[in-house]
């Protein structure tokens, strides 16, 4: 297996400074709502989902490398990066993990269900953990074994859910366009995470996950679309996963039908994710596959 040269940086700068952006929205967003125009709050609004999907980007990455090596600062950033994108943290950690564990696969919580429609995953994906306690966040609960865990779980569920409810006191509007628009950068996530696993075999180590070779892409997202690498070895620093991906295109542990010039955002890619679970969506009364079997398709 090809080894890891690099350290990861004590602070992660470039994806720091994408929280930091965040921060400035938000404060920007909650500060400057009273006196700004529609006009004004609808532009903001749209440029607070771009970030909360940006800012996934960083959860994503700092769940399995920290993006701030000290503890205390990494106990912090845990926290914000959690509230950016709606997740309480711990939970979300928990929830990704056994992501990882599965592939996609059976076992996975955020499996698509049987005869479920692509936007029909996102709606379910996104409300389930706000109106806990769902089966979901029962299995999050009893997953979380380790000292301190069910603790840290609480909080990350008061540290979202508590300044949600705070906005919405202080301010009705202000606080229900917060969630409204963590809402729908959620549900860009979970169409993200449909997108990386279309056409994916979680029983076949070279095809866990799509590749993106797109540059815009990948440096924008700081090389989310190389999530096969990632879902071979998720510890690997996001710098690291384009020369890993070689690694392991060279060892034939990439699936050439899985690599991709285009984005999952991609309107070509989203369309052609779209029409295919569409038409399972329509069959799923009479075909005999069960869901974790992935279409297949070469998405290239």
């Amino acid at each position: 297996m090809p080894r890891v040269r690099s350290t990861p940086p004590r602070f992660d700068v470039p994806q720091l400074t994408a929280h930091a952006l965040w921060w400035l929205w938000f404060l920007a967003f909650t500060g400057g709502w009273a006196r700004l125009s529609s006009s004004a709050r609808g532009g903001l609004w749209l440029v607070g989902v771009a970030l909360v999907f940006w800012n996934y980007a960083v959860l994503h990455n700092h769940m399995h490398v920290a993006i701030a090596r000290p503890r205390a600062v990494r106990w912090l950033v845990s926290r914000t990066l959690g509230l950016a994108c709606g997740f309480p943290y711990r939970g979300y950690v928990i929830h990704h993990l056994n992501h990882h564990r599965f592939s996609d696969g059976p076992g996975d919580w955020g499996q698509r269900r049987r005869g479920e429609g692509a936007f029909g995953y996102c709606v379910r994906s996104v409300f389930a953990p706000w109106l806990w306690p769902f089966a979901l966040m029962k299995a999050v609960w009893r997953s979380a074994a380790r000292h301190g865990q069910r603790a840290e779980l609480l909080l990350d569920f008061a540290v979202v859910d508590g300044t949600l409810l705070g906005l919405i006191i202080w301010r009705p509007t202000l606080g229900l366009s917060f969630w409204a628009l963590l809402l729908t950068g959620q549900i860009c996530i979970h169409w993200l995470n449909l997108a990386a696993h279309f056409g994916t075999d979680p029983t076949c180590r070279d095809a866990l996950a799509v590749t993106s070779t797109s540059r815009l892409y990948n440096h924008v997202f700081f090389n989310a679309g190389y999530h096969q690498a990632h879902h071979v070895r998720p510890h690997v620093p996001w710098f690291e996963l384009p020369s890993f991906t070689r690694e392991l295109a060279s060892r034939g542990q990439v699936r050439p039908g899985l690599v991709s010039p285009f984005a999952p955002i991609h309107p070509r890619w989203v369309a052609r994710v779209a029409k295919q679970y569409s038409a399972r969506l329509c069959d799923a009364r009479t075909d005999s596959t069960t869901t974790s079997e992935a279409p297949s398709v070469d998405i290239s």
